[in-house]
């Protein structure tokens, strides 16, 4: 059924032609037909996640036709809830998804004009699609990192970074102890995996010697893809990201913008609106719609399991903070913007919620503190406190006042009362070493 709107074709599409979801539909009793106007589509169609597809039908019932197809390439999920989920892509969308790459890419480092070196050390099997860049695959292997920098990186223009911010922490500070200078080289990144604290941003830019005022001396943005619906689905833009730095550090405008309650910033991310359908819940969870009619595998009304809201604040404190940040507003609207605030998770400090966002946030405030650290913590409920467990670096003993001076910086973010406790790498709580390979789980239940 051809429809006006791309987000009820794309509806029918999956309803017509994908065994599972028909399976789905028929089990709550609804008519595909019934279906017409986004108005339907709001009130009539179920909303679906990862156990309900990928956690009990099998890949073929999943895809249309009830067919593989001829896969090119197959983008696989972390499997941090439990469950992998996949992506599959034939050779025209592998290509598509390369082109679609780039051009990011290009408009963001400018790829085609300068020659890049490109480090994807995103856990293995999150792969990343370019053509214009050339491309090194380390994974999470920090030694890997600085080898090709040490070997490589002087016969390029520059380096981008892929990976998670603590990772890249770690390889950035192991680069430094072999002696890397990473201010003479331009080095860029860009962050997924999971949200980017505000203050991480600044001390990767502290690391490789960036001016977060002048551009060419690099740059660190955000991307959030979910392996089932997609690579850089949510991504930054160099003016949403000076407008989070300056609601980050002026706390009147973060306050006009966010809200009288907003001690930290959530991500400003854009999304294109002809690629996904979003939608936000009334309880602030994300649901995603693909759009594309050529995706064997897809997803309607998908809940990623982030919790997020529309940025959609007043017209005049959004036009005050953007002069501030030196960047036009028609800027800010120009795609779509959404508030990503992570996956909802807290501990409870008696009945005050703690996010494992504002304790980033503060692990990062203080540089000579967060070089102590792996930026890896627990945070568990407590009647009256919450506990959080702050893992150091390896070779890093825990000093008496350590836990006083982290608790004067994530004073900054976190107002409620915490017991904290700074463990040495080996003695960290959870019993385990870092392997990077998986999002760390950092909350705990007592």
């Amino acid at each position: 059924m051809i429809s006006e709107y791309p987000v009820i074709s794309a509806f029918h599409r999956a309803a017509e032609q994908v065994p599972a979801y028909k399976c789905i539909l028929s089990e709550i009793g609804l008519t595909p037909t019934d279906v017409k106007n986004p108005d339907d589509f709001g009130r009539l169609v179920p909303v679906i996640d990862k156990q309900m597809t990928f956690g009990r039908f099998a890949m073929t019932e999943l895809c249309c036709g009830g067919r593989l197809g001829r896969p090119a390439a197959v983008l696989t999920s972390s499997g941090h809830s439990g469950k992998f989920a996949f992506s599959l892509y034939d050779a025209d969308s592998a290509e598509m998804e390369i082109r679609r790459t780039d051009a990011a890419l290009d408009a963001m480092f400018g790829i085609t004009s300068r020659s890049t070196l490109m480090i994807n050390c995103l856990p293995m099997g999150v792969k990343v699609y370019t053509r214009a860049c050339t491309l090194g695959e380390t994974s999470v292997r920090a030694d890997m990192v600085t080898a090709l920098v040490k070997q490589f990186g002087p016969h390029y223009d520059q380096i981008l970074l892929v990976g998670e911010a603590a990772f890249i922490k770690h390889a950035l500070e192991l680069g430094k102890e072999q002696g890397i200078d990473w201010t003479d080289l331009l080095v860029h990144a860009i962050v997924g995996e999971e949200p980017l604290a505000e203050n991480a941003r600044k001390y990767l830019q502290n690391l490789l010697g960036i001016d977060p005022g002048n551009p060419s001396t690099g740059l660190i943005g955000s991307s959030m893809g979910v392996a089932e619906l997609g690579l850089n689905l949510l991504f930054e833009t160099p003016p949403l990201i000076a407008l989070r730095r300056t609601l980050h550090e002026n706390e009147a405008m973060r306050k006009a913008v966010l809200g009288p309650t907003a001690t930290t910033v959530p991500m400003l991310l854009a999304y294109d609106p002809t690629r996904i359908f979003v939608e936000v819940t009334d309880n602030g969870r994300l649901l995603v719609s693909t759009l594309d009619p050529e995706r064997r595998i897809p997803l309607i009304r998908y809940a990623t399991g982030d919790h997020a809201e529309i940025f959609n604040p007043d017209p005049k404190a959004l036009e005050h903070a953007a002069e501030a940040a030196g960047v036009p507003a028609a800027a800010m609207t120009f795609l779509p913007v959404l508030l990503l605030s992570g996956r909802g998770q807290f501990a409870l400090a008696g009945e005050t919620k703690v996010y494992p966002e504002q304790v980033k946030e503060g692990l990062y405030h203080d540089f000579a503190l967060t070089e102590l650290t792996t930026a890896n913590f627990r945070l568990i409920s407590g009647p009256e406190h919450a506990n959080l467990r702050i893992q150091l670096s390896p070779g890093v003993t825990a000093e008496e006042d350590l836990a006083e001076r982290f608790a004067e910086a994530l004073s900054r973010y976190i107002q409620a009362p915490l017991e904290i406790t700074c463990l040495t790498y080996e003695s960290f709580s959870s019993g385990m070493s870092l392997d990077y390979e998986r999002k760390f789980a950092y909350l705990k239940s007592a």
